[in-house]
């Protein structure tokens, strides 16, 4: 079966082996060298934040802690990428508000997680297809005082990257911390650092890890920080997991896995997204020249997924089960634009070929 979805995807046979090796104890030696290896190579997906090149916030409150603000911690948790989320979301922030800026599905379940830990917040709202209107988040944040601001990047609900870059200035300038849900992006899509104070994101997406590793990269400064804040959950509490000997049992096979997808990631995100982008323009361009239509302009989209119209006279379960019969996983889009659209991802190892094949299945579905 070939995964088009935006994860879990398509792995090689050496991440699926490593994690099939030898049982391993989180209190081994072994255990100690394997996590420090996915840790730096996690952070050196993006060569910007191993050169230093990303700056740092000029702001206020980390005025003190600025000496070393060019480091980032990276916490690494049992769990999918909402467990990730919500593990940023509680311990980045100490008691709020919040700004979540909500355009689809994906952001609205921040606004749950908001709500079940009754952090104070308030919600900009933006239509599903429409990007983040900067104007009125510029207003939001000068009509009231923030903690955080909370949003997606890569919003996996259309597939609409998010302008992460200009709400990072606007936060900066109103000395707001900057709380990022990278999870379809993170290691394919360009991150631009500088304004961001916490990036979540997981294994088994842009990274070719599988499912069961989520990650959190945090500021040193913010790091330090929230060592100070109240927990608002046990197990997501990401202070637990800042030193190489967790106190709660890890997913030692998953992080096994991940360390070989990360060592299979010697080029990079510059590399990762070069590939993502020729697969991007195989299914986009094959997809119009079948009468297809995008959901969203090339320019608006991530380039780990594509948003199509459904074909005429099909509903979305008839064109999944038909493409599914014939060795092909493709995904739902959610609520109102589930009989609308469908969904095909370029994450993974999946090849030209096996693209190229599933076009071939569209032919002769239509």
């Amino acid at each position: 079966m070939i995964l088009l979805t935006p994860g879990p995807c398509m792995t090689s046979s050496a991440v699926r082996l490593a994690a099939a090796r030898e049982d391993l104890n989180h209190r081994e030696p072994e255990y100690q060298e394997l996590i420090r290896e996915v840790r730096e190579r996690l952070i050196g997906i993006y060569p910007q934040l191993t050169q230093g090149e990303f700056g740092f916030p000029q702001r206020k409150h980390n005025e003190s802690l600025r000496k070393g603000a060019g480091v980032w911690v990276p916490y690494l948790l049992g769990g999918s990428g909402t467990a990730a989320v919500e593990a940023m979301i509680t311990s980045c922030i100490k008691t709020g508000p919040v700004l979540l800026l909500e355009g689809g599905y994906y952001s609205a379940r921040m606004r749950e997680i908001l709500e079940i830990h009754k952090i104070p917040h308030e919600v900009h709202k933006t239509d599903w297809k429409s990007p983040i209107n900067l104007t009125s988040v510029e207003s939001a944040l000068e009509d009231r005082t923030y903690e955080a601001v909370l949003m997606t990047h890569d919003e996996t609900t259309l597939g609409r990257l998010n302008d992460i870059d200009s709400v990072g200035e606007l936060c900066n300038a109103h000395n707001v911390k900057l709380l990022v849900d990278a999870m379809s992006s993170f290691g394919a899509d360009s991150i631009n650092f500088t304004n961001i104070d916490a990036v979540a994101a997981s294994a088994n997406k842009c990274l070719h890890g599988l499912p069961g590793v989520g990650f959190v990269l945090v500021r040193d400064w913010l790091s330090d920080e929230m060592a100070g804040y109240e927990p608002k959950s046990y197990y997501l509490h990401l202070p637990l997991y800042r030193n190489e000997s967790p106190p709660l049992t890890p997913p030692v096979p998953m992080l096994s896995a991940f360390r070989q997808a990360l060592r299979e990631a010697e080029r990079g995100q510059p590399g990762r997204h070069q590939d993502y982008i020729r697969k991007a323009n195989l299914i986009r361009s094959g997809l119009r020249q079948r009468g297809f239509e995008m959901a969203l302009s090339d320019n608006e989209m991530s380039c780990t997924l594509s948003t199509a119209t459904l074909p005429k006279g099909w509903s979305y379960d008839r064109w999944f089960k038909a493409n599914y019969e014939r060795g092909f996983v493709i995904y739902a889009c959610k609520a109102q634009y589930r009989e609308q659209f469908f969904q095909v991802s370029h994450m993974g190892e999946v090849s030209d070929h096996q693209l190229n094949n599933w076009l071939k299945v569209v032919d002769e579905l239509l």
